[in-house]
């Protein structure tokens, strides 16, 4: 925020008036450099992830043989559902990565229709 900006401000707010809310972005930057996708009736990311259903993820088959505590994943299944399974499983310390570090590496989608 600038100088000018600020005497403004105090200007609006000495003389009673409201602040319009672009000043939103002065006064309170987002604390993130990216970039996101507005618009009206967004629901927030913990909303949806809240409203969402895990799956339990079930082994069919194994693939060759790979380090120990951590394995490749080949799922089906809607892909909403099973990015909350892998988070959860995340969150239990149930996935491991080769070099022994918790998590996921990549999530490969295809096709990522249907994607809320």
């Amino acid at each position: 925020m600038n100088d000018e900006q600020r005497q403004e401000i105090i200007r609006r707010l000495q003389q009673g008036e409201d602040l319009s809310s672009e000043w939103a972005r002065i006064l309170f930057p987002p604390e993130k450099r990216e970039y996101e996708l507005v618009y009206h009736g967004k629901e927030r990311e913990e909303d949806i992830i809240a409203n969402t259903l895990a799956v339990p993820l079930q082994k069919v088959r194994t693939f060759g043989k790979n380090g120990e505590g951590w394995h490749n994943k080949l799922i089906f299944g809607d892909n909403l559902q099973v990015m909350k399974s892998l988070l959860e499983m995340k969150r239990a310390g149930q996935l491991c990565n080769a070099d022994g570090t918790h998590g996921v590496r990549l999530v490969y989608i295809d096709p990522p229709f249907a994607t809320k």
